[in-house]
This record gives C-alpha cells, structure tokens and sequence, in this order.
C-alpha cells in the first residue's frame, strides 16, 4: 500500500505505530527525531509522514518548515501525531503549513490515525490515476 515514515522520540511510540501500520499493510520505516527523518528522505520519498512535534536534535516543526520549502517533498502529506494537546501555538503553526491532521495519542489516537491513512491512501490513488491518464492522452497526442 504506502511507504510511510513515523517520526517520534519515543520508541514505544514509534514501534508501535510502525507495527499498527505493517499489519494494516504498507511498509513503515522510523526515525528518532526530524535530524534522522530529514536524512532518510535522501534514501527515498515516503507517501506519508507521522509526526511527532517535541523531539531533541530537530523537533517536528523545523523538520515540517524544511519539507515545506523543498520542492522535492513539500506535497508530502503529514500527519501530527502529538500528546501536547496544550501546544496551541505550535499546533497553530504545524495547521499553516498544512498538515493533513492532528490526532492526539490516547486511546482512540491508533484507529483515528489508521482510518486518516486509509483516506489519504486513496486521495494519492485516485491522483495517481488521473495523472496516468493525462500521460496516456499525451502518449497518445
């Protein structure tokens, strides 16, 4: 399905979501903070990043503004996945660099970033598609 990147300082965390992912079937890979995300970017473009916001070396929000002003990944959809509901200001700024959502950890955090996947999954299909038959018209042409 999709190639998706979690990026979160905790190891639980990231185990976690990253297996969630795997048996819902796309491929996860991770990173401890947005120094290690913004260095596997090089390795190849995910379709999809999870993003934790407080991380030490390079938290969530320097890694978001990088993304955003490179022209190589700054379509790529993110998802903030935070426990600092009380972080206005920095969920405000994470929201005008257009993140696709913000899901607070707690018990419901895994199913809610599950079914925002699956819609974002087929957002990218169904460009995907209608970029293919562009291609085909202009093959054709």
């Amino acid at each position: 399905m999709s190639k998706i990147l979690v990026v979160d300082d905790s190891s639980l965390i990231r185990q976690c979501v990253a297996k969630l992912l795997e048996q819902a079937g796309h491929t996860a890979q991770t990173a401890a903070n947005g120094k290690e995300a913004w260095a596997m970017l090089y390795a190849g473009v995910p379709d999809l990043i999870v993003l934790d916001l407080m991380m030490p070396q390079m938290d969530g929000l320097t890694f978001l503004r990088l993304l955003r002003h490179n022209h190589f990944w700054n379509e790529t959809p993110v998802i903030v996945l935070t426990g600092h509901a009380d972080e206005e200001h920095m969920l405000d700024q994470a929201r005008e660099m257009g993140v696709s959502d913000v899901i607070f950890k707690g018990t419901s955090a895994m199913e809610s970033l599950l079914n925002r996947v699956g819609e974002l999954n087929e957002v990218r299909a169904r460009r995907h598609s209608v970029h293919q038959n562009r291609m085909r018209r202009v093959a054709v042409a």
